[in-house]
C-alpha cells in the first residue's frame, strides 16, 4: 500500500515531502543569513529533518482510512510524526527543537496540552500507544523513505545527511509530547529559557509552516523581486531624491514634498538594498486602507505581473473579492480572492502593501506570527506617511522596528511633514545616520500654495466658498468632525451638480461609490479622510483649524502638480472650528500655535514647512500624547519579551485588537438585506452594509438602547443616508437643516 499525504488529487507522502523540500530549497536560498541571526550554524539541517518527518504520522492506518472518507480519525498525525526524531544522532537540544517544530506545525502547545496530552494523563498515554500501533502496517514503507535521507538531502540541502539511524519498529519511537512539549512549557514557567524559546524556535516553526502550506497550495518556491527597478521606472532624468535613494545602502530617512516622486525613490532604495537573487521581501507600509488599495493597483500596473504584489489590511479579502466580482459569480470571485490572499499571507510574494498593524500582529504573538517574523527577517521596510500616526501608534511602530532590527531588517522612513524631534528620535533609537532630502532652493521649486487664515469659522465664510464655486473652481472643504462635514455639505451642495461628501461613517458600498468619483467633483466636503493618499487635485481649499502637519496634508490635495508650471493656488484656514474639535485634537495649544504661525505667511515656500512644523512641535509630545508615548515605550518591550514560539495566547490576541478604536455596525434599515446575504452565505456582499463607529459612539448608542445583535453583527437604530452617512443621535441637530 502506498502512503497518501493528501487526496483530491491523490498525493503520496513522499511526493508531498519532496514538494515541501522544494520550497525549503527556495527559502534556504532566499534567507542565507538565518543561521547567523538565530545563532544556530546547523539550522538548515534541523529544518530539513523537520520537513522530512513532519507528515510521517499520516502513515497511521486510521489516518489513511480518514483520507478515503471511511471514518474520522480524531487524532493528530503530528504527535506520531515527531516520534521519528528518536533516530537523529544529535544532542538533545536539536532533537527537541526538530520534534517541537513537527509536533506544533498545525496546533500550538496550549491546544495539544488541552486536547492531546500523552503524559501524565493515563487516558492520553493509552490513546497515544494505540495510535502508535496504527503505524505498524505501513512501517516498512516508512523505513524505505527514511533510507532516502542521504539522497534527498543532497538534492535539496546541498549535501548528504547521515546523522540518522533508521527506525526499525515502533518500539524505538519516542513520545515527543512527554519528552519535548512538557519540558519546553516547564522551562517557560521557571524562566529557564533556551534558544528554542527565541529566534531559533521562531525560524524553525515559521519556515516549516511556510514549506508545508506553500507545497499544499501548489507553489514550490518563492517569487523573487523586480530584476531592474530602473527599467520599470525608466525616467529620462531622476529627481535628486530618487537618484540619492537609488545609491543609498542601509537605513535612511527620505523627506520630500507631496508629488515629488517619493514612491519611485523608495522602490529605487529597495532595489539598491536587494541581494543578488532579488529575494529580500519588501514591505510597503501605509496608514490607511484607501491609500493601500491605490498603491496596490498602481504596483500591479507598474510591475506588469500581478503575482509579485500582495495586499494586507483588515478588509483585504473584501477588496480582493470586489476586484473579481464583475467578471465572476459570487463563489468563483470568493474562491479567487481567498487564493490570492492565502498566498499573500505566506512567504511567497516579494512585495506587500500593508498597514503597520499587520506587522504589529507578529509582535503580539497572534497565530502564525512565527512565519510572519521569519519572513520579515532581512526584509526591506518602506514606512510611508510616518507623520500620520498618533503618539501611541508611533511608539508601537518604533518599538516594532527595534525588534525587526534584531532580525537584520532595513528601513526607509518617508514623510513630507515629520517634526524633527520625532525624526531625531527614530534616528537615535534605530541607529539611522542617512537622510535623503532636497536643499532649501530645490524645495522651493515645489512651492504651490498661498495660505490665508480667515477670521471666524466656516459658517461665517460660506459666501466666500460659494463665490469660488460660482467661479467654476474645484472646491475642497475639510471639517474636523463628521457632523460638521454633514452640515456643510447639506448647505453647499444645493444646486451643485457634481459634488460629494467623504468621511469614515459610510457603509462600505457607499464609501466605494464616493471614492470612485473623487477626481472629477466640483465640490468635495470631507473630514481627515482626505488627508490620506487619495489621488485628488482641487483648485482651492477651505479648512477648519488643525495641527500644522495635518493642514499641510490637506494643502497637498490642492494644486498637486502646480509647481511644474509655477502656479500658485489659495488655501484658506478658518480661525475657529466647532465645539467638538477639542475631542478630535486634544492639544488645542498645538492648533493655536499652528494658526499663529500660518497667519504670518503668504506664499508658503516649501522650505518653510519643515521650519514651521518644528516650531509648532518645539517641545515634542506634550500632556496626554507624551503619557501615551512613554507608556508604550515602557511596557511594550516587557510585553513582547513574553511572546514565545509554538504558543498562541488568547490574551495577546485581545490585547492586539484593543488597538483598534472602532466598532463595526450595520444601519438598522439594511438589517434584512444584510441577514439575507448571510443566510445565503454571500458574506462579502453582506459586508457592503457595514460601517465603522468609534468605541465612544458605540458605548453611547448602547447606553441609549440603540443597538441590537443578530447573527454576530451589531445593528444600529440610527438614521442613515447614502449621501450623508450615519446620522448619530448626538448629532441630530443636522436634521433641522433639511
Amino acid at each position: 500500500m502506498v502512503i497518501l499525504a493528501k487526496t483530491d488529487p491523490d498525493e503520496t507522502l513522499l511526493e508531498h515531502t519532496e514538494k515541501a523540500l522544494m520550497v525549503f530549497k527556495s527559502i534556504k536560498d532566499a534567507y542565507p543569513e538565518t543561521p547567523k541571526i538565530c545563532g544556530v550554524p546547523e539550522f538548515w539541517e534541523h529544518l530539513f529533518y523537520s520537513i522530512f518527518f513532519h507528515d510521517f504520522g499520516k502513515a497511521a492506518s486510521g489516518f489513511q482510512k480518514a483520507l478515503s472518507g471511511m471514518e474520522k480519525w480524531k487524532y493528530r498525525h503530528e504527535i506520531l510524526s515527531a516520534g521519528f526524531v528518536s533516530g537523529l544522532e544529535y544532542d538533545n537540544q536539536p532533537k527537541d527543537a526538530i520534534a517541537m517544530a513537527i509536533i506544533t506545525h498545525h496546533k500550538d502547545v496550549s491546544y495539544l496540552r488541552e486536547m492531546f496530552q500523552t503524559y501524565p494523563s493515563p487516558v492520553g498515554k493509552k490513546r497515544y500507544t494505540e495510535k502508535l500501533q496504527e503505524l505498524t502496517p505501513n512501517f516498512e514503507e516508512l523505513r524505505e523513505i527514511q533510507r532516502k535521507i542521504p539522497e534527498i538531502s543532497g538534492k535539496y540541502l546541498g549535501f548528504e545527511l547521515n546523522k540518522f539511524r533508521e527506525r526499525e519498529s515502533i518500539e524505538e519511537m519516542v513520545d515527543s509530547y512527554k519528552n519535548t512539549v512538557l519540558p519546553y512549557k516547564k522551562q517557560l514557567e521557571n524562566d529557564e529559557l533556551t534558544s528554542l524559546h527565541g529566534k531559533y524556535g521562531i525560524f524553525l516553526k515559521g519556515f516549516l509552516t511556510a514549506c508545508d502550506h506553500l507545497a499544499s497550495g501548489g507553489k514550490y518556491g518563492l517569487l523573487c523581486g523586480i530584476e531592474d527597478m530602473k527599467a520599470v521606472y525608466n525616467f529620462s532624468e531622476m529627481r535628486k531624491t530618487q537618484s540619492q535613494a537609488s545609491e543609498t545602502k542601509g537605513d535612511a530617512f527620505l523627506i520630500a514634498p507631496t508629488g515629488s516622486g517619493k514612491t519611485e525613490a523608495s522602490l529605487f532604495w529597495s532595489h539598491a538594498n536587494q541581494n543578488l537573487s532579488k529575494s529580500k521581501r519588501v514591505f510597503y507600509l501605509l496608514p490607511y486602507t484607501a491609500s493601500i488599495n491605490a498603491m496596490y493597483k498602481r504596483l500591479q500596473r507598474d510591475f506588469k505581473d500581478p503575482e509579485l504584489t500582495g495586499i494586507q489590511h483588515g478588509k483585504a479579502m473584501y477588496y480582493l473579492y470586489r476586484s473579481f466580482e464583475d467578471e465572476e459569480d459570487y463563489l468563483i470571485a470568493t474562491e479567487k480572492a481567498e487564493q490570492v490572499k492565502n498566498l499573500t499571507d505566506k512567504i511567497y510574494r516579494p512585495y506587500k502593501i500593508a498597514t503597520p498593524h499587520q506587522i504589529l500582529k507578529s509582535m503580539f504573538g497572534i497565530r502564525g506570527f512565527e512565519q510572519n517574523l521569519a519572513e520579515m527577517s532581512n526584509a526591506l521596510f518602506i514606512m510611508d506617511e510616518i507623520h500620520a500616526y498618533d503618539a501611541h501608534t508611533t511608539a508601537l511602530i518604533l518599538e516594532t522596528l527595534k525588534i525587526l532590527k534584531e532580525y537584520q531588517a532595513s528601513f526607509l522612513i518617508m514623510s513630507a511633514t515629520l517634526p524633527s524631534f520625532l525624526k531625531e528620535m527614530f534616528k537615535r533609537e534605530l541607529g539611522i545616520t542617512t537622510e535623503i532630502s532636497f536643499t532649501e532652493s530645490e524645495l522651493n521649486e515645489f512651492t504651490r500654495h498661498r495660505v490665508s487664515v480667515l477670521k471666524g469659522g466656516i459658517f461665517d465664510n460660506l459666501d466666500l466658498i460659494q463665490k469660488e464655486l460660482d467661479d467654476n473652481k474645484k472646491v475642497l472643504v475639510v471639517c474636523n468632525t463628521v457632523a460638521q462635514a454633514q452640515k456643510i455639505y447639506t448647505l453647499l451642495s444645493e444646486g451643485i451638480e457634481n459634488c460629494g461628501l467623504i468621511h469614515g461613517r459610510f457603509i462600505l458600498r457607499d464609501r466605494e461609490e464616493i471614492e470612485s468619483k473623487l477626481e472629477n467633483l466640483n465640490l468635495l466636503v470631507g473630514t481627515q479622510a482626505i488627508e490620506v493618499s487619495l489621488n485628488i487635485d482641487y483648485d482651492v481649499l477651505f479648512s477648519e483649524p488643525a495641527p500644522l502637519d495635518a493642514l499641510i496634508q490637506r494643502f497637498g490635495r490642492v494644486n498637486r502638480k502646480g509647481w511644474e508650471e509655477k502656479i500658485i493656488k489659495p488655501v484658506y484656514v478658518f480661525e475657529q472650528g466647532s465645539e467638538n474639535d477639542k475631542y478630535v485634537y486634544k492639544n488645542q495649544e498645538i492648533v493655536s500655535k499652528s494658526l499663529e504661525l500660518l497667519s504670518k505667511e503668504d506664499i508658503l515656500g516649501e522650505s518653510r514647512i519643515q521650519k514651521l512644523v518644528d516650531e509648532v512641535y518645539s517641545s515634542g509630545y506634550q500632556s496626554s500624547d507624551l503619557a501615551s508615548f512613554e507608556m508604550v515605550k515602557k511596557n511594550f518591550p516587557k510585553f513582547h519579551s513574553r511572546i514565545f514560539p509554538f504558543i498562541n495566547e488568547k490574551e495577546n490576541k485581545e490585547e492586539f485588537y484593543n488597538l483598534y478604536q472602532s466598532v463595526e455596525v450595520v444601519p438598522i434599515q439594511y438589517k434584512l438585506e444584510y441577514l439575507e446575504e448571510i443566510e445565503n452565505r454571500r458574506y462579502f456582499e453582506a459586508m457592503k452594509y457595514v460601517a465603522s463607529i468609534s468605541v465612544g459612539q458605540y458605548k453611547k448608542l448602547m447606553h441609549n438602547n440603540q443597538l441590537e445583535i443578530d447573527s454576530d453583527m451589531i445593528f444600529a437604530s440610527v438614521e442613515y443616508s447614502p449621501e450623508l452617512g450615519l446620522l448619530l443621535a448626538s448629532e441630530e441637530t443636522i436634521l433641522g437643516i433639511f
